[in-house]
């Protein structure tokens, strides 16, 4: 996709975890996650790469180069919300919009993902402003896909105090991706398996080939 965006929300707590989850060490060398997210999804070539953290000491211990973007998250009291609103002030036009905390993304998803965010309508305008998956019947809104658009509805939400990560969706043209379809390309839905415990994150190392 042309002028993609990759958003990284790196602005939790990781009071669970005991430690910063974006510096919890991925095999084989060690590099830190948020590292390991970002090389990643290099194969969908974003043209640029957004940090959205609040720990100060985060760009000091990472090794990301110099073409990131690094943000504080300007509403910390709003959650993930806020980091994509952040994010989005700062995106020409469709963005990747993932948590630090899930090891196992497949950037396959998100290439399909963005072959749904071209679809047109019948006048050739576009149809969606976001693209979320859905596991268990839950909107996945730290996994998907955004365009800009979005930006004034999720502001508005922010602005009535309303913080919950999927309040934004109904104000705006979504394609929701059933688990079915989610399943073509990643059968175990490892792409969604989130960390917040040291035995989460075991766990996720575990199902590493």
């Amino acid at each position: 996709m042309v002028g993609l965006t990759l958003i990284i929300n790196a602005g939790g707590g990781s009071r669970r975890m005991g430690r910063p989850k974006a510096l919890l060490p991925f095999p084989p060398d060690d590099r830190p996650l948020l590292e390991h997210i970002v090389h990643r999804f290099q194969v969908l070539a974003p043209a640029q790469t957004v940090i959205i953290a609040n720990e100060p000491t985060l760009r000091a211990r990472t090794d990301l180069g110099d073409n990131v973007c690094w943000l504080g998250d300007t509403l910390p009291d709003m959650g993930p919300l806020g980091g994509l609103a952040a994010g989005l002030a700062v995106c020409a036009g469709w963005a990747i919009f993932v948590a630090c905390d899930m090891p196992l993304l497949n950037p396959a998803l998100f290439a399909h993902f963005g072959a749904l965010a071209a679809q047109t309508d019948a006048r050739g305008a576009p149809r969606w402003d976001a693209i979320v998956p859905l596991v268990n019947d839950y909107p996945e809104v730290l996994h998907a896909l955004y365009h800009r658009r979005c930006l004034v509805k999720v502001q508005a939400r922010l602005d009535a105090g309303e913080r919950r990560a999927i309040c934004f969706l109904p104000d705006v043209r979504v394609r929701y991706v059933q688990e079915a379809e989610l399943r073509i390309v990643d059968p175990a839905l490892q792409s969604f398996f989130n960390v917040n415990t040291p035995t989460e994150w075991a766990q996720a190392l575990a199902l590493l080939p």
